[in-house]
């Protein structure tokens, strides 16, 4: 059993490393919203799918399903995150992006608790009816993107602009590609937010594995008690990025983003290195939904930041590399975790993981610009005064000193 979740959760995987970039060049070619639907209907089937799957008890079926779910995911992301700029001005920015995470995290806190009632009414032998309740939440999903309107200069039209090149299909996307890893990785700012990404997910990625198996050890919480307690803290945990997403929004959504990541890390920092040292289980509570608190903004802060320095025809690509980046140094954490534990103890794991997201949040102090929404590159940069000859075939990256951003130019 245990090898066969570990399978299911390495063909969740895969696909967010080999396709994550991959999938942010289409993410910037096709319609948004368009792409956001498809997912959603696609991934409804797929999950109908798995139901005869389940119940002929194929397991490499499960994997291949499961694979190819985790593969269609990968546009529904960035979608979104390239999709939001379009929908709300600037100076609103910070609160969407806050109440899209609130959603996010609502959505967490309501699936397990959705997933087990479920299957407890069904009983035993009709845990397919989990999969249908799950696949109609995709259509649900589908039904509000399809509400949504969004401006017609949101359509991008790459494609269109590759073939008046005479650009073969593969050199196409491989030029698009190129031009999305020069975004993320020439740019001043891009590139040390993906730096101080990395390194966060290289520490946390560890408590995600550990902290069930600290508490049993700790406490000596075992089975029935053990899920419970877990719960709880989960709940905690999510309560808390919830009130914090939604006070970011409302309440500081003129601040920099910068200082939402500098805070937040050193809050994550300290409440990570107190984590493996609580005397109790509800200090412990505590702990968990200050630490909370702390992550919420982390990801509004990365967003805003993303959407300030790239422009929204490369937010995709840029996306994409940048959720690649983090999924590869989360599961390096994950890989190593068992072995930093065995050599020195979980709680001195927590202890280092809490230390380089303190690390991490000087970083951001001292590295990243306190750029603001005024600061938003436009989606069309006027050229420089003499550049107009270089930009007449090609695409060119310009580079911007002032705002760390990289601007994609085609003739």
């Amino acid at each position: 059993t245990t090898y066969a979740v570990s399978g299911m959760m390495l063909s969740f995987t895969l696909p967010r490393l080999l396709f994550g970039m991959l999938a942010g060049v289409f993410v910037d070619r096709w319609d948004r919203r368009r792409t956001m639907l498809v997912s959603d209907f696609l991934r409804s089937g797929i999950t109908l799918l798995m139901i005869p799957a389940v119940l002929s008890g194929n397991l490499w079926a499960m994997y291949a399903l499961g694979f190819a779910m985790s593969a269609v995911g990968t546009l529904f992301n960035p979608a979104k995150g390239a999709l939001i700029p379009s929908l709300v001005p600037p100076e609103h920015l910070i609160s969407a992006n806050s109440l899209s995470q609130t959603s996010q995290m609502l959505a967490m806190l309501i699936g397990p608790a959705l997933a087990g009632s479920t299957l407890a009414l069904a009983g035993a032998g009709n845990e397919w009816v989990a999969f249908l309740v799950d696949s109609i939440s995709y259509l649900l999903s589908a039904w509000t993107i399809w509400l949504v309107r969004t401006p017609a200069k949101d359509a991008v039209h790459a494609v269109a602009a590759a073939a008046a090149r005479g650009a073969g299909a593969v050199r196409q996307v491989w030029e698009e590609l190129l031009v999305g890893l020069k975004a993320l990785f020439l740019s001043r700012t891009m590139a040390t937010l993906a730096v101080i990404f990395a390194f966060v997910m290289l520490g946390i990625g560890a408590i995600n594995v550990l902290w069930v198996v600290w508490m049993k050890d700790h406490f000596g919480y075992v089975e029935t008690e053990l899920a419970w307690r877990f719960s709880v803290l989960d709940i905690g945990f999510g309560a808390g990025m919830i009130a914090a997403s939604m006070v970011a929004g409302n309440v500081f959504s003129n601040a920099a983003p910068k200082w939402f990541l500098v805070v937040s890390l050193a809050g994550v920092g300290a409440t990570l290195v107190a984590f493996g040292f609580m005397p109790d289980y509800w200090w412990l509570f505590a702990d968990t939904v200050l630490m909370g608190v702390f992550v919420a903004p982390i990801n509004t802060g990365i967003m805003t930041l993303m959407q300030i320095v790239v422009p929204n025809r490369q937010l995709g690509r840029v996306g994409g590399g940048f959720s690649t980046l983090g999924d590869t140094a989360s599961i390096i954490s994950v890989g190593g975790a068992g072995v930093a534990a065995a050599t020195m103890g979980i709680p001195m794991v927590f202890a280092l993981a809490g230390a380089l997201c303190l690390a991490m949040g000087v970083a951001s102090w001292v590295l990243l610009p306190s750029l603001t929404l005024k600061d938003k590159v436009p989606d069309e940069e006027p050229l420089p005064e003499g550049a107009e000859a270089e930009a007449a075939a090609e695409p060119v990256l310009l580079i911007s000193p002032e705002a760390g951003h990289v601007i994609e130019r085609a003739g």
